[in-house]
């Protein structure tokens, strides 16, 4: 895994693409509503700052509409994802049963792309795994491995 590209992150150009999206309900260009957005932000703090920065006269239909840019870049770097995971053909690296620093891995992830679901360590739920990256996995006694 060492030698392909790494996995995507969210970038400008991925924001601006989400931004697109949404810009024709607004009324503001994707370049402007792309400057004021920053990660975890909802639509009201952003039609907030497009009201002080820019002087723009923002209702609650655009507030709903602004509360869409997460989902939009979250679906934009899930598609990234899936096709960095199928250009690169990349395979975890551990098997299942490592014992991780977060927990022990349980199997592998099929909402999200090379991640591992991981049960976490003390979780007596069932149903809840943590969903770790293949990178970001460490195993816990590497020599095992």
């Amino acid at each position: 895994m060492s030698n392909q590209i790494g996995r995507p992150k969210i970038t400008k150009e991925i924001v601006l693409q989400a931004a697109s999206r949404i810009a024709d309900d607004v009324g503001v260009s994707p370049d402007v509503i792309a400057i004021h957005y920053r990660h975890g932000m909802d639509g009201y703090a952003i039609a907030r700052d497009l009201e002080k920065y820019e002087g723009c006269d923002m209702s609650m239909h655009e507030a709903e509409a602004l509360d869409n840019m997460d989902m939009h870049v979250s679906d934009i770097l899930t598609a990234a994802e899936k096709k960095w995971l199928e250009e690169n053909n990349i395979q975890p690296p551990l098997p299942i049963g490592t014992r991780i620093t977060q927990g022990v891995i349980e199997g592998i992830s099929e909402y999200g792309a090379a991640k591992y679901k991981v049960k976490e360590n003390g979780c007596t739920n069932p149903n809840r795994w943590l969903l770790i990256n293949f990178e970001d996995a460490k195993p816990v006694n590497p020599e095992a491995v």
